[in-house]
């Protein structure tokens, strides 16, 4: 059946400018309409605007600032009265041995990383409680990793994870889903791969990700996480022992049998 201009989703995306956020927003127009929050209007961002310029909102900020955070929910209300879910794709890495980490720079990434996301989500909690919508967070396996150099990035990972579950016991409205995108081929790869703060084996191990073409298109994680955005609820998907993911803010691979199942035929 197809939607009305009236009942079309809108979804928030952060760092949406490149890689799994661009990719993100592209397989959400498919369906719904967007405002993107980033730093950066790329030349990829912007094409999509301009196709779609009645389905694709740009607000250029940064998600650690209050303001920003404030005018891409506003947008998305001022523009289509509503807001349905948000894809919490925006991070970074820093790499720092913990001998030598500095305050400021561990701070900053928990900031970027974490704090942020505490923040876009508070803002955006009244029309997400008024629409039973979803939170979608990209988190990483570094939550439960040990990967030298990478101390503030392993902690700001585990610390959003924690944030899902709290977040899903004390919104009963809303469906919270963290997920690992899987070790994927973007810039942020690029700047792991020159990093020289990890041991030899460990350097290595990265480098023959993309040597050996292992790595993960951001196209593919990035479908999964549109199609939570717009699908997924406190009730579905379920896991096998009966725990409704959305519910527990339980943090999965997008590539889990669970989360392939439930999309499977119903794509984006």
């Amino acid at each position: 059946m197809l939607r009305t201009a009236m009942d079309r989703k809108v979804v928030l995306v952060t760092g949406a400018s490149r890689g799994i956020g661009l990719w993100t927003v592209r397989h959400l127009l498919r369906a719904c309409r967007v405002v993107a929050l980033s730093r950066s209007r790329t030349p990829e961002l912007e094409a999509l605007a301009q196709a779609q310029p009645d389905d694709v909102a740009i607000v250029q900020g940064d998600v650690t600032k209050g303001a920003d955070n404030q005018a891409a929910c506003d947008e998305a209300l001022r523009r289509w009265g509503r807001l349905d879910a948000l894809v919490l794709n925006a991070g970074i890495v820093d790499h720092q041995l913990c001998a030598d980490v500095t305050p400021e720079r561990f701070s900053h990434v928990l900031n970027v990383n974490v704090v942020s996301v505490t923040q876009t989500v508070r803002v955006a909690l009244p029309a997400l409680r008024a629409a039973h919508g979803a939170v979608v967070i990209v988190s990483s396996a570094a939550a439960t990793s040990n990967i030298a150099s990478w101390a503030a990035y392993n902690a700001s990972k585990a610390a959003v994870n924690a944030y899902a579950r709290t977040l899903a016991n004390e919104e009963r409205d809303i469906a919270c889903f963290p997920i690992h995108p899987g070790i994927v081929d973007t810039d942020m790869q690029v700047q792991i791969r020159a990093n020289d703060q990890m041991p030899a084996a460990q350097r290595e191990w990265i480098a023959s990700l993309h040597r050996d073409g292992k790595l993960v298109p951001p196209e593919k994680p990035a479908e999964m996480l549109a199609a939570l955005a717009l699908r997924g609820t406190r009730t579905a998907p379920v896991l096998d022992d009966g725990t409704a993911v959305g519910a527990d803010g339980t943090f999965l691979s997008w590539d889990e049998a669970v989360l392939t199942a439930w999309r499977t035929g119903e794509r984006v």
